[in-house]
């Protein structure tokens, strides 16, 4: 019986569908299913999950040099997803496995009178190999643009890995290693200059096309993207400015270790964007360097700019020295998330956040960070944020690990303000803490995850501690993490006795002067006993301590 729905329907169906196996499976089953699926396996086809050795992509986005030739579908068209350094790879891997094909194209290109009259000056043969990738992934930019690709999603992230051949010693040194950085200290033997060289001309690709003065398909290809991602490798301030037209991005993530070089045209994004809903900024600790506070307090308070549909921030690695840089925050009446993460944070920072009104804020997480050393061996900081009711009432998700700071009276805060957590993270500093977190397992009965950390102060965490702490999670209680508060074999047997909740996740880390192996087994014959069945688990021993990891069926 031939199928009546309608092709809104297998759309619907298959929109939902994220799998890439199962996508070509889809559209395997009949012509019906093929055409209402394949524009769902063409929206991102340099998806991380496709491996880059799955070159035939490449000739079919540069089929349209062929005058005779006729594909059954518009691919290029489909496309919403950039994942330009996936795109790099794929094409570098078809260059090295396919010369006669990139030869033909080549061939191809320069009889192409159609194309931007850049392809009839490019002297690509004076850079061999990186040369004809280069010029690829510009053809198959123009056809992208040529056949209206909506593009709404673009990330670049060159790694060191993707461009080692392309350097003097043609990546011979340490091969065998993945470099998943590409700081300087971590590239052993590298030409850095070289390096940056080759990055700035595979970010030069994208400049390119967007600037090409008889081309004016690729000043509209941009138009209506939403996401934007520039990870470390880039050097980013002409790509900033480059995508200068964009309005309406939702997302903008951005990794640089001297925000100060793109201060200008980084500011200028955020500020031209109609409704940025996340901002993702990650730095490093170079405060040293020349006008690092004054750039990193001008970017911050540009997002006053969006603070009416800002949603999520998350900042990590960056020092916020000045006082006013979190002025803005409390005019972030839709905050959703609030994320800092190995950052200074000064103590009037704090205040601003405490002063806010986040009544949609459902998820807080201050990790890692320090403050005025002075003020926090007195008093935690975040404990005034806590206190504020509009913020804490609401609250789902809670994580809280800053080994520099001591909790003092924060996690009484907590207990007293905190009912609706389902994840929560917290470390011990002190004997006082312990009541309290009992306290705050009893007032949220919807804790599933939780993490536990002891950084290191001076406590008593006894076995009738642990004793205590199994019984005292609440039922929905699955995902537990805990690192240095079981100190010993015993002391986990007791954890496992005495545990009453349906375990999926278990992590613990203990000192070095433990047989990591018998809490293994321990963990085997525990789990036949409760008839659970363990689907993976997984033993680590490092020279500062060792970790087992469990996960149940």
């Amino acid at each position: 019986m031939s199928s009546r729905l309608p092709n809104e329907c297998y759309q619907q169906i298959f929109s939902n569908v994220q799998d890439t196996k199962t996508l070509f499976s889809i559209i395997q089953v009949n012509h019906t299913w093929c055409e209402n699926a394949i524009i769902f396996l063409w929206k991102n086809p340099f998806r991380k999950e496709i491996d880059y050795n799955h070159t035939k992509i490449i000739p079919v986005l540069l089929s349209f040099l062929k005058k005779d030739k006729n594909t059954f579908f518009d691919y290029p068209s489909f496309i919403t997803h950039l994942d330009f350094d996936n795109l790099f790879r794929i094409t570098s891997k078809f260059y090295d496995n396919n010369e006669n094909e990139v030869e033909y194209f080549m061939g191809l290109m320069e009889q192409d009178d159609t194309l931007p009259s850049i392809f009839s000056k490019l002297e690509y043969d004076k850079w061999p190999g990186f040369g004809q990738i280069w010029v690829i992934i510009l053809l198959i930019l123009v056809n992208m643009a040529r056949r209206r690709a909506n593009i709404q999603w673009f990330k670049f992230d060159i790694r060191y890995n993707d461009i080692k051949g392309f350097l003097s010693n043609n990546g011979k040194e340490n091969d065998d290693v993945e470099y998943f950085y590409v700081d300087d200290e971590r590239i052993v033997g590298s030409n850095v200059e070289m390096r940056y060289n080759i990055v700035n001309k595979i970010e030069n690709i994208i400049t390119t096309f967007l600037n090409l003065d008889d081309f004016n398909e690729s000043k509209n290809f941009f138009e209506n993207l939403e996401y934007l991602e520039l990870d470390r490798s880039s050097f980013k301030v002409a790509i900033l400015e480059a995508f200068s037209m964009c309005k309406n991005l939702k997302t903008v993530e951005i990794e640089h270790p001297f925000f100060q070089l793109i201060l200008r045209p980084l500011v200028s994004l955020i500020k031209n964007q109609n409704n940025l809903e996340n901002i993702i900024i990650y730095g490093v600790h170079n405060a040293y360097m020349a006008d690092y506070h004054d750039a990193i307090f001008e970017i911050i308070s540009s997002l006053n700019t969006a603070a009416h549909s800002l949603k999520r921030i998350e900042i990590c690695g960056i020092k916020m020295m000045n006082d006013e840089t979190f002025k803005f925050i409390g005019n972030c009446k839709n905050l959703e998330v609030l994320k800092l993460e190995d950052s200074y944070v000064s103590i009037k920072n704090f205040e601003w956040i405490a002063l806010a009104e986040f009544s949609k804020l459902r998820s807080l997480e201050l990790v890692y960070n320090w403050s005025n050393k002075e003020y926090v061996s007195q008093f935690n900081p975040i404990q005034m944020i806590l206190q504020n009711k509009s913020i804490s009432l609401n609250l789902k998700s809670l994580h809280l690990l800053n080994t520099y700071i001591k909790n003092h009276n924060l996690l009484k805060s907590i207990s007293e303000n905190c009912r609706n957590l389902i994840n929560f993270t917290t470390q011990l500093t002190a004997d006082d803490d312990i009541k309290y977190l009992f306290n705050i397992l009893g007032n949220n009965p919807n804790i599933k995850e939780f993490q536990l950390l002891n950084p290191g102060y001076p406590m008593n965490l006894s076995t009738g501690f642990i004793i205590d702490l199994v019984k005292a999670f609440p039922k929905k209680t699955d995902y537990i993490r805990l690192v240095h508060i079981v100190n010993n074999l015993d002391e986990f047997i007791k954890f496992l006795e005495n545990c009453m909740v349906d375990l999926k996740f278990l992590y613990v880390v203990v000192s070095t002067n433990n047989d990591i192996n018998e809490f293994g087994e321990c963990v085997k014959r525990w789990s036949e006993e409760r008839k659970k069945k363990i689907k993976k688990l997984d033993i680590f021993s490092i020279p500062s301590d060792k970790k087992i990891l469990v996960r149940w069926e």
